[in-house]
């Protein structure tokens, strides 16, 4: 079993810079997400939403009629 080999200072920072450069790729190449619900939770946060959008999309969720209450709760009354 051969015994690990000192590294000089000039090896040392050539790997550190090399690291440091493998690192910026990676950050470049994009991300991983565990999830596609992760995944667009991400996306739902970096992605501003057009104010067109928004105020239609309001304007449609104040036409909705409120749901009906459940039977239950119309009977007990």
């Amino acid at each position: 079993m051969n015994p690990p080999k000192k590294l000089t200072s000039q090896q040392k920072a050539e790997q550190e810079q090399q690291s440091a450069l493998e690192g910026q790729t990676e950050a470049k190449s994009g991300m991983e997400f565990s999830s596609v619900e992760e995944m667009l939770r991400h996306d739902a946060v970096h992605t501003p939403v057009p104010p067109n959008v928004s105020r239609r999309l309001a304007e449609s969720i104040n036409r909705e009629t409120p749901p009906e209450k459940p039977w239950w709760k119309r009977w007990l009354k």
